[in-house]
């Protein structure tokens, strides 16, 4: 189906890999072709799976495409190059953008959460929490989410480096690059490295602490 469709050649900016070829049906709307782009991609590790999260842009002028309108009812024509970008989120009351484009991918799914503000707290919601809105890496959907305190931990940044502080009795640990555990105690800041894995011990929930560089994107 849809193999004799018109299709246009296209050349599109996925982050660090540049003028990748795709062959578009002429009448996909972009949503679609993001979806295609995210499972074509699934080895960036920071890629999500939500194409609400993305929009595409035209490259010469920087226009974002219109996601309810066809390729080719938007001046896109054969050898047209785009540019797949993540779309910002609205800040929370007391947050800002971190400096850097940082992430979390849980290991078991492959879930990725962009750390678009800082401070932001792993855990699940709740209405009588504090900082209700500071939860981005939100677990309570994992099979094992229930074991995760409302206010586990929380990722903050000082000065162009990354931190996590845990914010419950619930044990959580920090795995470098090198293997080496390290027990988070109450009240202290550990640094955060790109690589670095946050074990929440009792739901067994593992979180990879991901810096897409400038020079990627």
């Amino acid at each position: 189906m849809g193999a004799n469709q018109p299709r246009l050649e296209l050349f599109i900016d996925i982050f660090e890999q540049k003028n990748q070829r795709a062959l578009a049906l002429a009448e996909l709307e972009p949503p679609g072709l993001v979806e295609a782009i995210l499972q074509e991609f699934r080895e960036l590790e920071y890629l999500g799976d939500t194409p609400a999260s993305y929009q595409l842009l035209r490259a010469n002028d920087q226009t974002v495409l219109d996601d309810k309108r066809p390729l080719n009812k938007q001046h896109i024509t054969d050898s047209t190059r785009l540019i797949l970008q993540e779309r910002e989120v609205p800040l929370p009351e007391g947050t800002q953008r971190p400096t850097r484009h940082i992430y979390m991918r849980e290991q078991q799914t492959s879930k990725v959460y962009k750390l678009s503000w800082l401070p932001a707290i792993i855990g699940r919601p709740g209405q009588n929490q504090a900082h209700n809105d500071w939860v981005l890496v939100n677990l309570s959907s994992h099979r094992t989410g229930l074991r995760v305190s409302r206010r586990h931990a929380q990722i903050s940044e000082s000065h162009g480096n990354y931190f996590i502080e845990s914010l419950s009795s619930n044990p959580t640990a920090l795995e470098d690059n090198v293997g080496t555990w390290t027990l988070l105690e109450p009240d202290a800041r550990y640094a955060l490295h790109h690589g670095d894995f946050i074990h929440l011990e009792r739901s067994k929930i593992v979180l990879k602490f991901i810096i897409r560089t400038e020079e990627q994107a």
